[in-house]
């Protein structure tokens, strides 16, 4: 779509680019992952319930970025 048609001059470098875009999701998905688990498995923060809320309010943000940041690496390259 964006990288135009397959066999076109530039697509290749293009796609590849786009892919380590979508490879950068790792990053806040991984964040998001530790901050749920964190939210369950850490002693002070299951003891205050607004902490457990914001921690898993920041986890799913993170892993919204991370959704919007694959969604806008693998599109174009699509």
């Amino acid at each position: 779509m964006f990288c135009g048609e397959p066999g076109s001059s530039g697509y290749a470098s293009c796609a590849a680019q786009t892919q380590i875009f979508a490879l950068a999701s790792v990053i806040p998905a991984l964040l998001g992952l530790a901050l749920l688990v964190i939210a369950f498995t850490a002693p002070s923060v299951r003891g205050d319930r607004l902490l457990r809320s914001r921690t898993l309010a920041y986890s799913l943000i993170a892993w919204g970025i991370a959704a919007g940041t694959y969604v806008m690496g693998v599109l174009p390259s699509v």
